[in-house]
């Protein structure tokens, strides 16, 4: 019988991290404008490439319409950025910030009526870490690695989530539309829907 934790870490270590890099240490800076050698790709083993995409509803994030190295290339604008001036590769378990493209640059957790709790930030926001290797170790492109939140509920690891609205992304705990959709939540988006309709 399977190690039910051991399961599980594998289902959280979704994230092929510069996929079309050669396996080579990841370092972090500061702004996206900076040393564009050090932006990568996210490759989700269930999806493609998590990218920035306009969603009618939730943060704007989204998929690429296929897994190719090509395609790989043309989203890698994911950097990491640390607190301090440290320029060494960053290491798993280290709290860091995560940024994608211009400002807003950063992701932040951010409560939402619908969609994954998460926001972009013009400034770092230094609630992000990188798991799956030894803690203290240098991150390599090519790791296959899990995304974990300290200020989601509890904790929680950035996964694919299939949703009925927007982008198809989640944590762990995340529910479904219709309970998304349940109290304060459904009132919000029956306004915004009534709203868009014309009826104020």
């Amino acid at each position: 019988m399977a190690d039910p934790v051991s399961a599980i870490v594998d289902q959280y270590k979704q994230w092929l991290l510069g996929a079309t890099k050669p396996r080579t240490l990841v370092v972090p800076k500061t702004k996206f404008e900076e040393h564009p050698d050090r932006n990568y790709s996210l490759k989700n083993r269930k999806a493609s490439y998590l990218q920035h995409e306009k969603q009618t509803f939730g943060i704007n994030l989204g998929w690429t319409d296929d897994a190719k190295d090509s395609t790989g290339d043309k989203v890698a604008r994911w950097f990491f950025t640390r607190s301090g001036n440290n320029p060494g590769p960053v290491q798993y378990g280290e709290t860091i910030a995560i940024g994608n493209g211009g400002k807003p640059s950063f992701l932040e957790f951010e409560d939402r009526a619908v969609g994954i709790n998460l926001g972009w930030s013009e400034n770092p926001s230094f609630e992000w870490k990188l798991l799956g290797g030894k803690i203290g170790d240098p991150v390599n492109t090519q790791d296959l690695i899990a995304i974990f939140n300290e200020k989601s509920e509890d904790g929680e690891c950035l996964i694919f989530f299939d949703r009925t609205v927007g982008g198809d992304i989640g944590w762990p705990s995340s529910k479904t539309w219709t309970k998304q959709l349940e109290g304060k939540a459904w009132s919000v988006v029956k306004k915004q829907a009534l709203e868009r309709l014309g009826i104020d």
